[in-house]
């Protein structure tokens, strides 16, 4: 498969609020659009699977949909450091 002309374009809307002097900073996002567009002269199912097999194989689409434990290892002079999250 041969696509011509391939464009991507991501638009992410993030924020943040509180504050980081005050110790009450937290960042957030809104949503992630991804905007593709090709070029093919291949059937529509085929164009459907290549799309489909390139957003699955995506590792931030796929950090961003699926939950998983996320843990902070921090190390401060050469030794570990307790952060409360």
């Amino acid at each position: 498969m041969e696509p011509r002309n391939v464009r991507i374009k991501v638009d992410a809307k993030f924020f943040r609020e509180g504050s980081v002097i005050a110790g009450t900073a937290k960042s957030h996002y809104d949503s992630i659009v991804t905007d593709l567009q090709l070029e093919s002269d291949e059937p529509a199912e085929r164009i459907a699977q290549l799309i489909r097999m390139a957003e699955a194989s995506c590792f931030t689409m796929a950090a961003l949909r699926n939950v998983a434990p996320v843990e902070l290892c921090a190390t401060v002079n050469g030794s570990p450091f307790e952060v409360a999250v």
